[in-house]
């Protein structure tokens, strides 16, 4: 069991505003719990790869909602409005939380292989023009409710996912483009 430390801190009229207001996308219905801004000023050095998640049960009950909870590492650099707005609404048109339906993914088994199986695919989105050195971390807390005859998934997946090109070098990616032949 985990144990967080939690520092309070004051929402936004806008995040209070869509709080419990439900959003429904690919059969699933998403419903925003909390977020809130849990700390800041964290060097990159010691951010994870990918954020921490938690989920409250098993799926295989539709009529059940599952409580997922999630600590984001998102950049401290001001944010620019991102294109996928069909989520939930975290903070203003910079921070949403998407849902891209079931998908295959890959998971580490306990042979130390990989198998594929089916997972639900969460990502909490934002665009950050500017390379970033430092992060907030982020507490989101949301639940997620399975249509009438929704197919169920292995796993849940969240990532956070910045919309810009560019790595978090700075450097756009893309083909080689090879010199021309010598002679």
């Amino acid at each position: 069991m985990l144990n967080f430390y939690v520092h309070l801190v004051r929402l936004t009229k806008q995040n209070y505003k869509n709080m419990g207001n439900p959003v429904t996308v690919n059969g699933v219905t998403l419903t925003l719990k909390d977020f809130r801004k849990f700390d800041s000023n964290i060097a990159a050095a010691n951010k994870p790869s990918g954020p921490l998640v938690n989920i409250s049960g098993i799926e295989g009950n539709n009529n059940t909602p599952y409580t997922v909870t999630v600590l984001a590492y998102l950049p401290d650099n001001p944010l620019n409005p991102i294109e996928n707005t069909s989520g939930l609404q975290l903070q203003g048109n910079e921070i949403y939380l998407n849902y891209y339906g079931i998908n295959p993914v890959k998971v580490l088994n306990r042979t130390g292989t990989f198998d594929t199986v089916e997972g639900r695919e969460f990502r909490v989105e934002f665009n950050c023009a500017e390379e970033t050195t430092q992060f907030d971390l982020y507490y989101i807390q949301f639940t997620y409710q399975i249509q009438q005859g929704g197919a169920s998934a292995d796993v849940i997946w969240v990532r956070d996912e910045d919309e810009d090109p560019e790595t978090d070098r700075g450097t756009v990616t893309g083909p080689a483009t090879p010199p021309p032949p010598t002679m």
